[in-house]
């Protein structure tokens, strides 16, 4: 399979992934509220969201397992790529059994000083909050094995799994509360029970999928040093890149009144859940670029297609969120809020688009192994970005606000890209064929902007799209992918052949 079919499958299988869950949350959420008790859901909530982003404490091992495995695979090193495998889950293992007992140690003092919870549920609270701990070390090791086969590129495999214990950790909870098991222990208790059953699941598959088997024995010291320094770089950027993306609601609370952070929060939400989308290419990608040389034609090349990927991806879903931002913000927020709340939408619309296209060269720079640079690229945005922040900010209020968060996703794109050609691509860059998509883009995102009604809407959504698909077709997509999209949309049993 040639690495753009790899890729486009991958990301499908990732998006699907993604896509089935969130379904089945937005339909079962509001039933769960309604049985539980808003303040049980609103810890359920936070327990979601402790198990979802303990990555972030696993100091980059959990990203610089795929990198590691995936450029072993590369060399055909299968043997080395077992014991990479091995030593980086033993080390998330050690990780979790730290951040668990951190939790447990520190669980009086979370439940009865920072969580606001009601008298009431404080004994709830504090067993659920040991569920959550002993459930940390099956979170951390889990993320070892989807490492794994991430590196194997087997995101089908991964998916299917992933997105079922997803589904399970929603559907679960809510049949307990349907036959009246509301309290905090049963649900997280079960929630546990799941992350252990996942992580069974997760080991079997990679066992007989790749034949790999974990067993907790003295990590080998090279891999020990390759894992730890490519991790720790990784995991500064891991750390540094949420406060970049939460500094701007931060920082809001304390220049304007507080009903500007809700004015402000609701589109930028919008935003960053249509993210999902590059980060699930990206994903699919990094392996595939691991294997890439540095400075080959073959890393130019799968620069080139991730960045037209990501373009026709994003490009025409942000077109139409900017074209309709107004008269549906209204429809959303109410005509008192709304034309804020759309205008700060618009502003946020041209940053996010940079950051999608961004995460490709990001990509392509940590599966060569240079996190080192993304992470100090980050340590100097922050001060820059804060200041740039509290300037705009003062000055203009959330639409100040805005302006700061976009300019600083355009320039970070800008200096992405210069760190992924600098060595990593081969020369010379094909720039000229990224101009016609470019002034595109840049004309139709200006012919968006003055959009307030419905009526104007429709009168540029329309032709503008038609003109980004006419682009698309003759300039974006090779013959071969037209050729694949006239075969799948032809009749069936049709035979298309390039001539």
């Amino acid at each position: 399979m040639s690495p753009d079919s790899k890729l486009l499958r991958g990301s499908a299988w990732n998006l699907a992934g993604l896509a089935v869950p969130l379904l089945v949350a937005i339909v079962s959420i509001p039933w769960l509220i309604r049985w539980v008790g808003l303040e049980r859901f609103g810890f359920i909530a936070l327990a979601w969201v402790l198990i979802g982003y303990a990555s972030l404490f696993d100091l980059g091992i959990g990203r610089a397992l795929i990198r590691t495995v995936s450029a072993k695979l590369a060399l055909g090193d299968a043997a080395g790529a077992a014991a990479s495998g091995r030593t980086g889950l033993t080390f998330l293992l050690l990780f979790g059994l730290l951040a668990g007992a951190l939790t447990a140690l520190l669980t009086s003092a979370l439940v009865s000083h920072v969580l606001v919870v009601p008298p009431a549920l404080q004994g709830e609270a504090h067993d659920a909050m040991w569920l959550l701990a002993l459930s940390l070390p099956f979170v951390m090791i889990t993320n070892g094995y989807v490492g794994v086969l991430s590196a194997h590129q087997a995101f089908k495999l991964l998916n299917l799994i992933r997105a079922s214990f997803s589904v399970l950790s929603y559907l679960l909870p809510l049949a307990l509360a349907a036959a009246g098991w509301v309290s905090l222990p049963a649900v997280v208790g079960t929630i546990l029970c799941l992350r252990i059953v996942g992580t069974l699941a997760f080991a079997l598959a990679c066992r007989r999928r790749f034949g790999f088997g974990w067993s907790v024995d003295r990590p080998d010291r090279a891999l020990t040093l390759e894992l730890l320094s490519l991790g720790g770089w990784m995991s500064v950027s891991n750390l540094v890149s949420p406060l970049l993306s939460y500094l701007d609601r931060l920082l809001i609370g304390t220049l304007v009144p507080l009903r500007g952070v809700g004015i402000y929060a609701a589109p930028y939400d919008l935003l960053s859940r249509m993210m999902a989308i590059p980060y699930a290419v990206v994903a699919a990608f990094f392996p595939i670029a691991t294997a890439l040389q540095a400075g080959s034609p073959m890393a130019a090349k799968a620069l080139c297609d991730i960045s037209r990927y990501l373009f026709l991806l994003m490009f025409p879903l942000l077109f139409a969120t900017m074209v309709l931002a107004h008269p549906a913000m209204t429809l959303w927020l109410g005509p008192e809020i709304g034309p804020q709340a759309a205008t700060v939408l618009q502003i946020l619309v041209l940053g996010v688009f940079f950051n999608a296209l961004a995460q490709g060269p990001a990509t392509l720079i940590q599966a060569a192994g240079r996190p080192r640079d993304m992470a100090i690229l980050h340590l100097v945005e922050l001060p820059l970005f804060l200041l740039l922040l509290w300037q705009l900010t003062a000055r203009w209020g959330i639409t100040g606000t805005a302006v700061a968060a976009s300019l600083r996703f355009s320039l970070d794109a800008v200096a992405v890209l210069v760190l992924a050609l600098r060595g990593l691509v081969a020369r010379p860059w094909p720039w000229r064929g990224a101009v016609l998509p470019a002034l595109m883009a840049a004309l139709l995102f200006a012919a968006a902007l003055p959009c307030r009604t419905w009526g104007v809407a429709a009168a540029v959504l329309v032709p503008g799209g038609a003109l980004f698909a006419l682009l698309a077709w003759k300039r974006l997509l090779p013959p071969s992918e037209r050729l694949r999209i006239v075969a799948l949309l032809g009749p069936p049993g049709r035979r298309w052949r390039s001539k």
